[in-house]
């Protein structure tokens, strides 16, 4: 009769078994063996970190240094041969419990778990739980768990374990040590995997431990079970041909061969090489996280140099690496790396995965064609034939306005208000129609005019007159003079931080709550200021009611009173004036400029289009009642010619 034999995987065999076996986390190990031997040991611990990285493996070996039987008090170095020590290496000692809160996630469990630990341990010092995966577990367990795990009896320790310590309640995490296990370098993943290999008679490679290393992904227990599956097929010797094959990785001189051609542009060289990869079964995201892993290390190579711990280069020459990373600049190594992570992320999701694939190195390749664009600018402005035609250019747009910015459009400052109808302070003469008729330009300049400014389509009906000539001849019109604008005072009845108070509203509620308050007949009665809204603006009031509360504030802060503010609204008034237009800030009623006209174009009536209605003084006296028609035509001076 055939005996059958077990198998115990090297993850099992090889696990540590003292606080100085413990790979990569040297911070949890020192920190621990300090409070045994100072005996300050924690009634609870939280270790938090990824998968294979020791936590469970140091939680056994805190239970067998606070039970092993040889001493008489908790030690740092447990036998690893009494019966306490023996049992817990292999998980069935009867004073150290063990639980997958993953399948033990509910209230009975942590039920039987509270009852149990009233019990004393039945051969050992201290009754040890170490709960797996805690994060697992319902609100409802953890709640259960809070009182026991805050104080529980003397001879109870409680060791918890998560991969997600974020999803682990606040009030558990407060009542336990925590401890973060990091990932571990792959370079000491490699040294363990090297003592391994010795102790189970099997040749390695270097390259090829340090790949095995790498596919653990910073996880000791995968990186072992990897080398566990290579073993498994019979070879006594690892080699990095035979691992590439076995993880479905591309050959690190294909990598290089692939580099390679994107760094001389050979862009026919690049397209075969992927192609010859991927028709050996490799998928593109496997290949594009090995490209990224490679160029990597030649931008470590670049700036580090090639003796430094940063590179984990594998199957490859120093040498070659090294002159394969002189070939780019840093920057264009970076920027290589961002891109075929975009990359990457893309053909996730979509169905044209290998035409972005084969489109990206191409343009990678062929990199240095793309000549920066500062570059393009110096070189179009440098050429003869370009500096006539800017020269073409700049001269028609010199004579053009310079028109400015206005954080405020209804300003009296505005390059809207710089012209004012006869009569008013800052009067200017009206541009007679035919002025702009009058001025000429050669064709080459009206050309080059209209070349540097947007294209704009037909807007009305009439003679044809070129953006560029109007704007010309708008800079040659005479410009008298003009007094700098002066701001009136508060209004009569308003005290002087009304003007103030409305700069205040217009920097922090913006120019949509500024400019309506200026149609405003503004006074203060008994504490309240009264903004009156009259004729056509009375729907004003109801607009600024639902600001009314921010309007008070700001009032209230600037006059530093505790002031109300009531709006209201009289159909009865005819309309002061325009929202805004001519009004400078803190004007009310009697404090208005004239509204300005410009001079309408000549040669451009009121004529409506093919479908519209002609335009009657009824109905344009009619359309201009709306406030925001006739605020619209005295802030451009236009004029109603069709309606639809």
């Amino acid at each position: 009769m055939a005996t059958l034999m077990s198998y115990t995987v090297l993850a099992r065999r090889y696990r540590s078994s003292t606080f100085d076996e413990v790979v990569g986390q040297n911070h949890v190990a020192q920190t621990l063996k300090r409070a045994i031997e100072t005996g300050r040991v924690a009634h609870a611990f939280m270790f938090c970190g990824t998968r294979g990285t020791g936590k469970t493996s140091m939680a056994r070996i805190l239970a067998k240094a606070l039970n092993c039987e040889r001493f008489d008090k908790a030690t740092v170095t447990p036998c690893g041969e009494c019966r306490s020590c023996v049992a817990i290496s292999k998980g069935d000692d009867i004073d150290v419990i063990e639980i997958d809160a993953a399948s033990n996630r509910g209230i009975d469990e942590v039920r039987r778990i509270i009852e149990n630990s009233r019990l004393a341990p039945g051969r050992s010092r201290y009754k040890i739980y170490i709960i797996d995966e805690v994060h697992a577990m319902s609100k409802d367990a953890f709640n259960a768990l809070l009182k026991v795990l805050e104080e529980p009896a003397s001879h109870v320790k409680f060791i918890l374990a998560t991969t997600e310590p974020e999803k682990v309640l606040p009030t558990i995490l407060s009542r336990c040590q925590r401890y973060d296990f990091h990932n571990i370098p792959v370079r000491e993943i490699a040294a363990h995997l090297i003592s391994i290999c010795k102790q189970e008679g099997v040749t390695a490679q270097q390259d090829a431990v340090i790949l095995i290393a790498k596919a653990g992904n910073g996880s000791m227990r995968d990186a072992i079970s990897v080398l566990d599956r290579l073993l498994s097929a019979g070879s006594s010797e690892l080699t990095v041909e035979m691992i590439e094959q076995m993880l479905g990785l591309p050959r690190s001189q294909q990598l290089f061969d692939l580099v390679q051609a994107i760094g001389t542009a050979d862009v026919k060289l690049t397209l075969n090489l992927v192609n010859n990869i991927i028709f050996q079964g490799l998928s593109i995201d496997t290949l594009l996280a090995s490209m990224i892993d490679h160029i990597r290390n030649l931008l470590i190579v670049r700036i580090c140099g090639i003796k430094n711990d940063l590179v984990e280069a594998y199957g490859i020459n120093a040498d070659d690496l090294q002159k394969q990373a002189e070939r780019f600049d840093p920057v264009t190594l970076a920027q290589d790396i961002v891109i075929l992570e975009e990359l990457r992320r893309a053909t996730r999701q979509s169905q044209a995965s290998r035409a972005l694939l084969d489109a990206t190195l191409v343009r990678l390749a062929l990199a240095e064609q793309y000549t920066p664009t500062a570059d393009l600018i110096e070189q179009n402005t440098t050429t003869p034939a370009a500096d006539s035609a800017a020269k073409k250019k700049a001269e028609p747009l010199a004579r053009a306005p310079a028109f400015t910015a206005d954080p405020d459009p209804f300003a009296s400052d505005s390059p809207l208000h710089e012209a004012s109808p006869a009569g008013s302070a800052n009067a200017m003469p009206e541009s007679p129609p035919t002025e702009i008729d009058s001025f000429a330009l050669s064709e080459a300049d009206e050309a080059a005019l209209d070349d540097a400014l947007p294209a704009v389509g037909k807007v009305f009906d009439g003679p044809r007159i070129s953006l560029g000539a109007m704007f010309a001849g708008k800079a040659n019109q005479p410009k008298p003079a003009a007094s700098p604008p002066s701001r009136p005072g508060a209004p009569a009845g308003m005290p002087d931080f009304w003007p103030a108070a409305l700069e205040s509203i217009k920097e922090r509620l913006g120019p949509g709550i500024y400019t309506p308050l200026l149609a405003a007949e503004a006074r203060l009665a008994d504490g309240i200021v009264v903004l009156r809204f009259t004729g056509a603006f009375t729907t004003m009031a109801k607009f600024l009611d639902k600001s009314r509360d921010a309007i008070q504030e700001i009032i209230t802060e600037v006059s530093g009173q505790s002031l109300g503010v009531r709006l209201e609204a009289d159909d009865s008034a005819a309309p002061p004036h325009a929202p805004g237009m001519g009004v400078a800030p803190g004007v009310g009623a009697g404090h208005q400029h004239a509204p300005q006209k410009f001079p309408p174009v000549q040669g451009h009536h009121a004529v409506p289009r093919d479908g519209g209605i002609p335009i009657t003084p009824e109905l344009r006296a009619e359309l201009e009642k709306d406030p925001l028609v006739r605020a619209i035509l005295e802030s451009l001076g236009g004029n109603i010619v069709k309606y639809e």
